[in-house]
């Protein structure tokens, strides 16, 4: 009977992936497609997840456990960074959640694996396995008092505190709905449950980039390191 059920509610899961799909064929991927165009990146409709990203085993990544998404768009910015961004949908313990990510390079020596989100919900759903790669939690004094309430998590915590300065702190308090993770040299950032629209998406790349200025100013890198 546990068996019949874990099937059907899997079947649902996937029913309401395939209409998500169908529903938006063509109208979202038409706008950004023209959108990339613009900004001069390429688009593709269906990608699957690199080597490099399973590797660097980000929790949003693991916890999602697809190896495909939607609505690629990647290419070289005026910087020379390399964007990737995407719709990438997950289930979580609400039920199914997507959201566009954005993903730019950002080196931070002697840095390791770090999550950073307000609230708490980047959680296994019931059929996946345990997180082989999992990070640890800041600890009470390690915690900035104004984001002692946060989800702070690192694979070595020390290194993440000692990134928490009060100008990182202003910027994270100000842009709260954020979910930001960084592994290999590599920044992943989204707002959960939330798809990016077109006219957002360069908006949402000079965050992204004042967050990377920032984050290597905090880890001791001179200004313009890639």
């Amino acid at each position: 009977m546990t068996s019949v059920l874990s099937v059907l509610v899997v079947a649902v899961i996937i029913g309401v992936l395939l209409w998500l799909v169908l529903v938006d064929r063509g109208r979202r991927g038409g706008r950004l497609s023209a959108e990339a165009t613009r900004l001069q990146l390429q688009y593709r409709p269906y990608a699957s997840l690199s080597e490099r990203l399973r590797n660097a085993h980000f929790m949003l990544l693991d916890c999602g456990q697809f190896r495909h998404f939607r609505h690629l768009i990647e290419g070289q910015l005026a910087d020379g960074r390399y964007l990737n961004l995407f719709d990438y949908s997950l289930i979580t313990a609400h039920g199914v959640s997507t959201q566009t990510l954005l993903l730019l390079p950002c080196q931070l020596p002697d840095q390791t694996r770090f999550c950073i989100s307000r609230q708490a919900w980047l959680d296994e759903d019931g059929f996946s396995e345990t997180l082989q790669h999992p990070l640890q939690p800041l600890r009470k004094e390690q915690r900035p008092p104004r984001l002692h309430q946060w989800q702070l998590l690192s694979a070595k915590p020390a290194q993440l505190w000692s990134l928490l300065q009060p100008e990182l702190c202003d910027w994270l308090l100000a842009h709260p709905h954020l979910h930001i993770e960084w592994s290999d040299g590599i920044l992943l950032l989204c707002r959960p449950e939330h798809l990016l629209e077109p006219e957002q998406l360069e908006a949402a790349i000079d965050h992204a980039r004042h967050l990377i200025r920032l984050l290597q100013r905090q880890a001791g890198l001179p200004a313009g390191h890639d």
